[in-house]
């Protein structure tokens, strides 16, 4: 259940990720090649900073310190990273929530039925020679 949460979060942050900013746009906004720079490592680090585990973060710190046009980037491509994360995230958290108790209840019936259990773990095992083992 935890690893389909995961999966889901991932998935969702790819997709929503896409629905970013793009450099085009950027581009068209009259924004700089740093900035554009600035802007992508900020949005990883944005990710990373919310609890994206498949993100890095990313910051040239001599760039930040020298470069106003990376700064500006880096600073507003972070903030659209913690809301493209936030927001996944909350997609992630309400598709967990619609798994019903009832379902909850069943898996968790499956997990602790020893015999079942033993039943499906021996299922299709040629057992023919175990009843002589009981003579």
């Amino acid at each position: 259940m935890k690893y389909l949460v995961s999966l889901f979060i991932v998935i969702t942050s790819l997709i929503l990720s896409a629905c970013g900013t793009t450099d085009g746009a950027l581009r068209e906004q009259g924004k700089s090649e740093s900035y554009i720079l600035g802007f992508h490592d900020g949005r990883h680090s944005g990710m990373k900073e919310e609890g994206n585990h498949y993100e890095h973060y990313i910051k040239d710190e001599v760039r930040f310190g020298n470069d106003a046009e990376y700064k500006k980037g880096w600073l507003a491509g972070e903030r659209e990273g913690k809301t493209l994360q936030d927001q996944a995230s909350s997609i992630g958290n309400a598709a967990a929530g619609a798994y019903s108790s009832s379902q909850i209840y069943k898996e968790s019936k499956k997990a602790t039925d020893i015999d079942k259990a033993a039943q499906d773990g021996i299922k299709g095992a040629d057992t023919t020679g175990l009843d002589k083992l009981g003579k």
